[in-house]
């Protein structure tokens, strides 16, 4: 299949992939959250394999290989985890200024492992593994992450649906300008999904915590503010151990 003939069964791979992560779990809104985002990976991961495997024409376990789930860089995967323990510092720090205590949820084991596989192996693999790295195939990284922008950006709308509007409205442009460094720790991670899903998951951590209804707002916008000036840190970060800067990255 040529370049051209490509795009069409990309964007109804998107569509059709996109619509089963939002749909499940509207359609069991009674099953355990965590069982739902493990069936959502099953689910999504498998599809971007196979679709990936029928566009590029490629064997399963190539394609599997290809949309992120190959050998990283070990330097993109320290970045995610040295910022990912600054974002967890952040938890220590407020409960002591504020002196408020922030306790674990008495299942958090259960709740993270929904959250690196509904939402830091599921959104990487679809809006980076398969999205970003279509783009990137055809354009520079600066295009191609502008464009898996919109439709990363365009997902995290359905915020606006369940979280205060302050939050959601803030976690929406969050997502717009997380596009751009997921999409540098995804590439120099050796085009790999397990550095970006690290910071994703990471990036959630305010669900293991039991957060008093009347702080609820303010400590989630701090926490925004946190996530922001983490993933800012993440392009001196690369320079350090790549020795690249940004911008050359951004004309390639």
């Amino acid at each position: 299949m040529n370049t051209k003939n490509q795009y069409v069964p990309f964007l109804l791979a998107f569509v059709i992939l996109f619509g089963l992560f939002t749909g499940f779990g509207f359609l069991f809104p009674n099953v355990d959250w965590t069982w739902i985002r493990i069936l959502i990976c099953v689910v999504i991961v498998s599809g971007v394999i196979i679709s990936w495997s029928l566009i590029k024409n490629l064997h399963w376990v190539q394609a599997f290989c290809e949309v992120g789930f190959g050998k990283p860089d070990w330097r993109a995967v320290a970045i995610a985890l040295m910022l990912g323990a600054l974002l967890l510092s952040f938890f220590p720090i407020y409960s002591t200024l504020a002196r408020v205590p922030l306790v674990l949820q008495s299942n958090w084991l259960w709740i993270l492992v929904g959250i690196i596989t509904g939402v830091g192996m599921t959104e990487e693999t679809l809006f980076r593994g398969f999205v970003f790295n279509f783009f990137r195939g055809r354009f520079s990284f600066w295009r191609s992450a502008t464009y898996s922008m919109f439709l990363f950006g365009a997902m995290h709308l359905l915020l606006l649906l369940w979280l205060p509007l302050p939050i959601a409205i803030a976690a929406i442009l969050l997502s717009i300008l997380a596009a751009y460094p997921m999409a540098y720790l995804f590439e120099h991670g050796n085009k790999t999904i397990w550095a970006p899903a690290i910071m994703h998951t990471a990036a959630l951590a305010t669900n293991l915590f039991v957060i008093p209804q009347e702080m609820s707002v303010s400590l989630s916008l701090l926490w925004i503010g946190m996530l922001l000036i983490s993933l800012l840190l993440v392009f001196p970060a690369g320079r350090a151990l790549f020795k690249e800067k940004f911008y050359e990255r951004l004309a390639t």
